[in-house]
């Protein structure tokens, strides 16, 4: 009994190879280029981050707080 070409293990291997050498490409393509965006990019976000970690972290003085008490009165 003959196989049909699509059973043949040697053709699974080479679909395979063929599937895979792309995605490995693009894989160590997109990861030098992470690696290089985000070495250029990190001193921003480093100061964003800070600044906005000092922001959210801020505590509002009580003339603040009774402000946006009165603003949120309002509405």
């Amino acid at each position: 009994m003959a196989q049909h070409h699509g059973d043949n293990p040697a053709s699974k291997d080479h679909r395979l190879r063929i599937v895979l050498h792309p995605f490995l490409f693009g894989a160590a393509v997109g990861g030098v280029a992470g690696a290089v965006v985000g070495t250029l990019l990190g001193g921003a976000t480093r100061s964003l981050a800070i600044g906005l970690v000092k922001l959210l972290g801020r505590r509002l003085t009580d003339a603040e707080r009774e402000e946006l008490r009165f603003e949120l009165l309002l509405q």
